[in-house]
């Protein structure tokens, strides 16, 4: 077990790394330097020219997004599509059967007889009323009856196409199934229907998606975000050039702290499919990455939830505090606050920060 006195020491030396961690310059001569094994490098030479790579989803906007449900309670028949097709305009999806099918068709059949004897009651008062046989009063109830019946033929007549019933003829026999079609050209994201599978009125069967445009969400860690700016380029592996940052969200997600950028993707070729995770290049412009450097990764060193590098100096290092946009286990990509003729340690890192937080020193 330790003494009291190492016990004191120690607490000695943690508050001395406490106290002499500051941003002044370390006094190291060229020899001290090269007896602890420290090796420069110009700034110059880790140019970050490459992308961040982040992590992405590719989503279709919320807007091209339609559902569809079943217009009545009835049975699903068939099915003919699955997840992750493409579908045309007009392509079946599933087969419904049901006696709502074939009431809604008796309702609308009567509702085109009620709205032609009413027109043709309007047309009989109009000759009566222009002949001064028949008061104004009652010409005017025949016409908002025959309004009345006509609006609920429209709406017979809509639900019919929402069930996707053509109309009955007259006389005619009626239709005991129903066929759901797509209502435009998209690809099928979710398909719960079931065959067998009995539903009620307004139950989701399908979710379509227009895959006319695509979006990326990419995840990023807030400082990786930082050097990151609207309209910035997107690459993504096998995808045409054109892609750019549209959205970076203000706030952190909850979950696991990071931040959420979304990039527009022009779907031209159909390099990527909706709900596909990428790994994607965001390439800053070069105003936001004028002071971003690919430094190795031992070149760096952290203190008090901050990350250093040491920057040569005459005389000595001086220890300047980066941001690091994004972090690998061989380098990094830092923004450095220097000028690119300068020179940083990327070896005998231990050595310095020991140095710069007083708990040791080169013999001179």
């Amino acid at each position: 077990m330790p003494s009291c006195r190492s016990w004191l020491l120690l607490l000695v030396a943690a508050n001395a790394a406490t106290v002499f961690a500051t941003e002044e310059s370390i006094a190291l001569s060229t020899e001290q330097a090269k007896r602890g094994g420290i090796v420069t490098a110009a700034l110059a030479d880790m140019k970050a020219t490459g992308g961040i790579r982040l992590a992405a989803q590719v989503v279709v906007p919320p807007s091209q997004i339609e559902v569809i449900a079943a217009p009545l309670p009835v049975l699903v028949a068939s099915v003919r599509v699955a997840h992750g097709e493409t579908v045309k305009k007009g392509q079946m999806l599933a087969r419904v059967q049901g006696a709502p099918l074939l009431e809604l068709q008796r309702e609308f059949a009567q509702a085109r007889s009620q709205a032609s004897l009413a027109a043709e009651s309007l047309r009989r008062d109009e000759s009566l009323y222009a002949d001064g046989i028949i008061p104004q009063a009652r010409l005017s109830a025949t016409r908002a009856a025959e309004r009345q019946t006509a609006l609920a033929l429209a709406e017979k007549s809509q639900s019919l196409h929402l069930a996707g019933l053509a109309e009955p003829n007259v006389g005619g026999s009626l239709a005991s199934g129903a066929d759901i079609r797509a209502p435009f050209d998209g690809v099928v994201l979710e398909a719960s229907a079931q065959p067998g599978q009995r539903v009620d009125a307004m139950t989701p069967l399908f979710k379509l998606g227009r895959i006319s445009t695509l979006w990326a969400e990419i995840q990023a860690t807030p400082a990786q975000a930082a050097g990151i700016s609207v309209g910035d380029e997107v690459g993504v592996p096998g995808c045409p050039s054109g892609a750019r940052i549209s959205v970076i969200a203000p706030q952190v997600d909850a979950h696991d702290q990071s931040m959420r950028l979304r990039a527009e993707l022009p779907y031209r070729v159909p390099c990527v499919r909706p709900n596909q995770f990428v790994q994607v290049d965001v390439r800053p412009a070069e105003t936001s990455t004028s002071y971003a450097w690919r430094v190795p990764a031992g070149a760096l060193t952290r203190h008090l939830s901050r990350t250093w590098v040491f920057v040569e100096v005459p005389g000595g290092f001086r220890p300047v505090a980066v941001q690091v946009l994004e972090e690998s286990a061989q380098s990094s990509r830092v923004a450095v606050p220097v000028d690119a003729s300068e020179r940083i340690a990327i070896k005998g890192i231990a050595m310095l920060k020991g140095v710069w937080l007083g708990l040791g020193a080169v013999e001179p």
